[in-house]
């Protein structure tokens, strides 16, 4: 090795450094936030039915992110290698995007399904929702494919960050800011309305303005660090997967916290607007 290669190695093994750190900072981050929720999940999400599928996404949000995050610390070494696997970096590359995208695609289907209950159920609500949704779904299979396609010149962790990923981050972001705005725009024409004054209605807004301001910060901050400050985007995986698994968990976990029996029982209104409160209200065990 000669003497010009060596400011060369030096970025290099600096880039690895500050994987190795985002990974592990990532992974204290989620490791604490599942310890302070772990009480409320053994009190509400543990005694509900198996057959209801908020229990196993909830399930899906908290734990796979945390086995994932987990099992970077011991493969990270291999993948930074000079000379790493084609096969495996390929592997590994399709798990981190698919990763992502599932628990990007389980928050938003949590946030619309809260935007529906909202609109009472109504038809073409759920329509235009699943047309969003569906549309994110294609971006995203477009996305883990060019993925797909990549070629490795170095260390599995240095790659770069692909036109379509950033398509898809805006699309994400529309998605998320048509259900955000939907929800306020529910809230503000029944502002008179003794719906927008229920303390579920004001709990699915709240909810659903925090996560959306977290996931705008959180892509912001991503494609800043890495287009500015120049770390690697497999750091924007470590950080997405950790705050997407713990808006999608929070988010089912607020709902279930609500009580079992509703303050409104006869309000018809109320019941068709809290079809959230009512499914998991049923879904804990008596």
């Amino acid at each position: 090795m000669g003497l010009l290669d060596v400011p060369e190695v030096f970025d290099q093994a600096k880039a690895i450094r500050d994987v190795y750190y985002h990974s592990i900072a990532a992974l204290s981050v989620l490791s604490w936030d599942c310890l302070s929720t772990f009480e409320d999940e053994v009190r509400y999400i543990w005694p509900m039915k198996i057959r209801y599928p908020f229990k196993w996404l909830y399930l899906l949000l908290r734990y796979l992110p945390l086995a994932a995050q987990i099992s970077h610390q011991y493969i990270l070494s291999s993948m930074s290698s000079d000379q790493p696997c084609y096969l495996q970096c390929k592997i590994w590359h399709m798990y981190m995007i698919a990763l992502v995208l599932f628990t990007s695609a389980a928050v938003e289907f949590i946030l619309a399904f809260r935007v529906y209950a909202l609109f009472s159920r109504q038809l073409w609500v759920a329509l235009f929702l699943g047309c969003l949704i569906l549309a994110e779904c294609c971006c995203a299979f477009v996305t883990l494919w060019s993925r797909f396609c990549i070629q490795f010149v170095q260390a599995c962790i240095f790659f770069p960050l692909l036109p379509v990923s950033k398509i898809h981050g805006c699309v994400s972001l529309a998605t998320q800011s048509m259900l955000v705005t939907m929800a306020l725009l529910r809230r503000f024409v029944s502002f008179r309305a003794r719906f927008s004054k229920l303390p579920i209605v004001i709990m699915l807004i709240r909810d659903g303005t925090v996560t959306y301001l977290t996931m705008l910060g959180l892509l912001g901050c991503s494609f800043v660090i890495v287009q500015l400050a120049g770390w690697q985007p497999v750091v924007m995986f470590f950080w997405t997967a950790t705050m997407q698994s713990a808006c999608g968990s929070r988010l089912i976990l607020n709902i279930a916290r609500l009580p079992k029996s509703p303050s409104h029982q006869g309000d018809r209104g109320v019941m068709l607007t809290s079809q959230v409160d009512l499914y998991f209200s049923r879904s804990v065990a008596s």
